[in-house]
């Protein structure tokens, strides 16, 4: 057994614990492999999780529990866990996974709760890291994904560990508002975030002009300072009308309110399915802020994919990335509506945490859908405009299950010779109220000047449609730019190329 300079073995001993969830069909007969992920990059490589403590192992509603040996790579960031696909029956509905380290001088607990994974430190109990899980691994059910890749996101938690959250949705009342389509939800805090939570109560939820509530319990993620609300475009009528939505942390009695009053819909508005909406101001639940927020929610990345000029080198597969920072990681971020054809450049505004930037690496890769999904990549450029760096992963490789490696994901590092620096740019939040009387809506361009002890803005261009700057609504903008200091004065105007060029502004 090696020993690193410090005194401490480079090998370790897991317990892994894997549950098999309670579904018709849940069990597998196929090879089922982990790989742990560390902070520093390091990675165990693929363990085969075999000679289990049950003779048939990965049985429907059964507990399989393993002990392998490891190299000790430090923090951990994720887990990778899958499957061969061989057997008669390959398709596991994966509930949850244990894993304990033993270690000299370093005990680790990392255990899904429910559709969680939650990880601690038991040198550091204010420390756990979470993901989720809950989802099939087989090629004939939800995405027809037989890996997944589980992100550990850190959370700080020197106060009571599990929370509940009333959550109410209010659907729009338009027409055609309502979705048949599956609704998920993610709420950050400043201690961390919960992951994906589907919300579903068995009863026919989000028609038009409805309220539909739900209450989640998961471990505290502080103070919200936004959520993700996302669908998963199924169903006959899958486009949604989202009015706003309630959350009340029931162990602080402290109720959010955050407005959204657009639509999540591939064929309405900017034809997004998923949208990050920040909350009221919350010291004043009943009145929205009256003028632009400087607030510390995320930060908006411009992220830019160039496809390689090989033949065949297009997918038509759904891309996703996963960016890494010092202290934490993002989601795994779908692209959507990218092209991803020879040659093409494909540009995406995502927003994340705010402590990524300068990333230290991006994950990127691929569901393998469609009928051509092999892919070559030639290069990623990650921009953030708050911390003003502009980063190059570099690629030139295949993502395809039929050349090279055969990988359809690469782990991608900075090319720091590449690396550009610009001004920063700050983040403002901006409510626009349209006045409630006859003939107030405008379809113009309106253009917004923000003017500030330290200079004047670039022109603010607010993204009008047929659902924004209407009679009567408040629509909320997010725009990053130069610091402009204490703000002064606020220039707005219409362009002279629309049918409806007048506008009542109320504030």
């Amino acid at each position: 057994m090696r020993t690193s300079l410090n005194g401490r073995s480079n090998m370790t001993s897991y317990e892994i614990i894997v549950y098999t969830g309670d579904k018709r069909g849940a069990g597998t007969d196929s090879q089922v492999y982990i790989t742990l992920f560390g902070k520093d990059g390091k990675q165990t490589g693929k363990i085969h999780l075999k000679n289990s403590n049950n003779k048939n192992p990965f049985e429907r509603k059964q507990t399989d529990k393993f002990c392998v040996k490891a190299e000790y790579i430090g923090e951990l960031i994720k887990l990778r866990i899958e499957h061969d696909n061989s057997g008669r029956s390959s398709g596991w509905f994966l509930d949850r996974v244990s894993i304990f380290y033993f270690f000299l001088f370093s005990n680790i607990n990392i255990s899904i709760l429910f559709y969680q994974i939650v990880v601690t430190d038991l040198n550091d109990l204010k420390t756990k890291y979470i993901a989720t899980c809950n989802k099939w691994l087989a090629k004939d059910e939800g995405d027809r994904q037989i890996a997944r890749e589980l992100i550990l996101n850190k959370q700080a938690s020197g106060i009571k560990n599990n929370n509940q959250y009333k959550i109410t949705v209010y659907t729009g009342n338009k027409k055609d508002a309502g979705t048949d389509a599956d609704v998920f939800i993610t709420l950050y805090g400043n201690l961390g975030e919960t992951g994906v939570i589907m919300l579903d109560n068995k009863k026919n939820n989000f028609e038009a002009g409805q309220k539909d509530e739900f209450t989640i319990e998961c471990p505290t993620v502080g103070k919200l300072n936004k959520i993700l609300i996302a669908h998963n475009n199924k169903g006959l009528a899958s486009g949604w009308f989202l009015d706003r939505i309630l959350i009340e942390d029931l162990n602080k009695n402290h109720i959010y309110e955050f407005p959204c009053n657009r639509w999540l819909a591939k064929n309405e508005d900017d034809k997004q399915i998923s949208r990050f909406l920040f909350p009221k101001k919350a010291t004043d639940h009943e009145k929205e802020p009256t003028t632009a927020i400087l607030t510390d929610v995320g930060f908006s990345y411009t992220v830019t994919v160039y496809t390689g000029d090989k033949r065949n080198a297009g997918t038509d597969a759904r891309v996703y990335i996963v960016m890494h920072g010092k202290n934490s990681s993002s989601s795994k971020i779908f692209l959507s509506n990218g092209k991803f054809e020879k040659k093409s450049v494909d540009k995406f505004i995502i927003d994340a945490p705010n402590d990524l930037s300068p990333l230290t690496a991006l994950d990127i890769g691929h569901d393998n859908s469609g009928a051509g999904s092999g892919w070559y990549l030639d290069k990623v450029v990650v921009e953030c405009p708050r911390t003003g760096i502009k980063q190059t992963f570099p690629c030139n490789n295949w993502l395809a299950d039929d050349e090279a490696d055969k990988r359809i994901e690469r782990q991608l590092i900075e090319d720091l010779s590449l690396r550009q620096m610009h001004p920063p740019t700050v983040p403002w939040h901006i409510w626009v109220y349209t006045s409630d009387k006859k003939g107030a809506s405008t379809n113009a361009q309106v253009t917004l000047v923000l003017y500030g002890q330290n200079g004047k803005s670039r022109d603010i261009k607010l993204e009008n449609n047929s659902n924004t700057l209407q009679q009567g609504h408040c629509d909320q903008y997010a725009a990053d730019i130069h610091d402009v200091g204490i703000p002064f004065k606020l220039r707005v105007s219409l362009n002279n190329q629309s049918l409806s060029t007048s506008w009542c502004l109320d504030r």
